[in-house]
């Protein structure tokens, strides 16, 4: 606590009458000067005491440090940085409630853990400590930080390890990947906790609790270690220790404003100044660089995106389809991308590649999938060799299957004698390749004496998904490896490709991926197809795409269509 200034000095004896006339005259005027700056302070009028100049400040600040009780103040922060049954069976608490949380991915229960958690008290007090050098403190505050955090830890693990449920949710990794962002809202949180305490306004601690989020990253710590994601206790580990750091030097850059250091206010903040630079430009390197890299992933998506689209539109009637972009540590860009249009082109996957890699400075990984499509001429019209226009049929009963179709067709095909009728609707939005199945199917039961066949329009062939760890094909799965297979039959195409993948669960996804892959080729063989499989795992930055997409996206095999395909088709 700062000591208060000496009261004015007594005139001596032996000063003359009209010297010490003057210096009482001055005395008198300092003194009323104080209390007028005093009184004007009082009012809380910051704004009107900058313009007393540099004194008035100080007078400022003597009288707000004046009216914080400093004793108060330390014993509250002293009982909170104890270890006891309370702060255990509260840290515990908030551990298994932020663990379910986050395997349910319901930032609701997140947010509950964050308002229960303890952890404030220890980091307020080594805080604290930082600022009045008081050392007993400090060991008290990270011995309670130390065994608080062991026992959260601890905890988290063991529900995880009980628990069936064990994908890696978006808001697990939203914990595994901080940047200098979060140091920044440490740092302010921190500020404010500080603030919050010895200033008197405890609701703002629950906006702090919420915004550094201490509990979340141990729990993901826990998870991590369990399912040995060593990444993901990793970065959890960093992002708690910013918190933590941040928060601390901030409650002691407050504290020292506010009068609980020792020495001079200049000394105390060159102290405070050197504490916090040998602790946040370390963990600042880390966190800039992570920063960096997602400042560029978000700028690369952007420009990918328009390249591709520019070259989308110069093809005619060109449009793109799906885009996929996926960054990885030290290795290019990896870009996937479709492009639909009436006439491809053999060159454009190159002039996208090189102007992709001129724009970002570094190469990419471009794969291009190019499909036939006209909005005159259907790519299941060039197929079949079906006219542009439908035929004049004379059955009543193609007739009524024509009219009756609820969507509009490109081309209709029907021979009456030998009772076989072919349909080739234009793609609408939302219908999938399983819907277009059930209508042929609806056709074929409403006019059994007929042969009908729709032809869908081009997409994408569905994914087969798989239950966590299983390898084995459900009864969904075996649905939409049949609907491939009758897709396939009618774009006339006899060959696809499968790739198997795997989320990033435990205990061989390598293998589980490669096992999973050829059962999908398997049943696709039985159907008629040629197969070619393979295992990819895991995919370039896997973690950042189940960040957005979730874990069960990668529990799945896709089947493609091969690129001597769509240049047998094109030809």
């Amino acid at each position: 606590m700062p000591t208060p200034a000496p009261p004015p000095a007594a005139i001596p004896a032996s000063t003359p009458a009209g010297t010490a006339s003057e210096t009482t005259a001055v005395a008198a005027g300092a003194a009323e000067a104080a209390s007028v700056g005093e009184d004007l302070l009082s009012t809380g009028s910051f704004f009107r005491a900058l313009w007393l100049g540099p004194r008035a400040w100080g007078r400022w600040w003597r009288t707000l440090v004046r009216e914080i009780d400093h004793r108060g103040i330390l014993e509250q922060v002293e009982q909170d940085a104890n270890f006891s049954f309370n702060f255990c069976f509260m840290i515990v608490v908030a551990g298994g409630i932020a663990t379910i949380g986050l395997l349910l991915n319901s930032p609701a229960v997140i947010i509950g853990a964050m308002l229960i958690s303890p952890l404030m008290g220890p980091i307020v007090g080594s805080g604290m400590a930082i600022a009045t050098l008081d050392f007993e403190l400090a060991r008290k505050s990270l011995r309670t930080l130390a065994l608080g955090t062991a026992a959260a830890v601890a905890f988290t693990s063991l529900i995880v390890l009980l628990s069936p449920v064990k994908e890696l949710t978006p808001e697990l990794l939203a914990r595994t990947r901080p940047n200098l962002f979060d140091l920044v809202v440490a740092i302010l949180s921190g500020a404010a906790g500080g603030y919050a305490l010895i200033r008197g306004r405890g609701g703002a601690i629950v906006g702090v609790a919420i915004a550094t989020a201490l509990m979340p990253p141990l729990a993901t710590i826990g998870y991590g270690l369990v399912t040995e994601r060593w990444s993901v206790a990793r970065g959890a580990l960093l992002l708690f220790f910013t918190n933590m750091a941040a928060i601390s030097l901030s409650v002691a850059a407050v504290a020292e404003w506010y009068g609980f250091g020792r020495g001079g206010l200049r000394k105390r903040f060159a102290r405070q100044a050197a504490i916090s630079l040998l602790v946040l430009v370390p963990l600042g390197v880390p966190l800039f660089i992570s920063l960096k890299a997602i400042a560029f992933e978000s700028f690369a998506q952007i420009r990918i995106r328009n390249i591709l689209e520019a070259g989308a539109a110069s093809l005619p009637a060109g449009q793109l389809g799906a885009v996929e972009v996926l960054f990885m540590d030290g290795k290019p860009p990896r870009v996937r991308a479709m492009v639909l249009s009436a006439e491809p082109d053999r060159e454009l996957s190159a002039r996208l590649d090189e102007e992709i890699e001129r724009q970002l400075r570094q190469p990419v990984d471009l794969q291009l999938t190019q499909l036939r499509t006209s909005e005159r001429v259907s790519p299941q019209v060039l197929a079949l060799a079906l006219p542009e226009r439908p035929l004049s049929v004379g059955s009543s009963v193609a007739d009524s299957l024509r009219s009756a179709f609820p969507l509009p067709l490109v081309a209709f095909e029907a021979d009456p004698a030998l009772r076989s009728a072919t349909l080739v609707p234009e793609a609408q939005a939302g219908i999938d390749l399983a819907a277009w199945r059930a209508m042929e199917s609806d056709l074929g039961k409403r006019h059994p004496e007929w042969s009908i066949r729709l032809l869908p329009p081009p997409q994408a062939l569905p994914p087969i998904y798989f239950e966590p760890g299983s390898k084995d094909l459900d009864g969904a799965a075996r649905a939409r490896v049949e609907t491939i297979v009758w897709a396939a039959q009618r774009w006339n195409i006899d060959r696809v490709e499968v790739v198997g993948h795997a989320s990033s669960d435990r205990g061989g996804p390598p293998r589980l991926a490669g096992v999973r892959a050829e059962r999908v080729a398997e049943a696709l063989r039985a159907g008629g197809l040629t197969v070619g499989s393979v295992a990819r795992f895991p995919l370039p930055n896997q973690l950042a795409a189940e960040r957005e997409l979730g874990e069960a996206a990668f529990r799945a095999v896709s089947v493609l269509l091969p690129a001597a395909t769509n240049q047998a088709r094109k030809e």
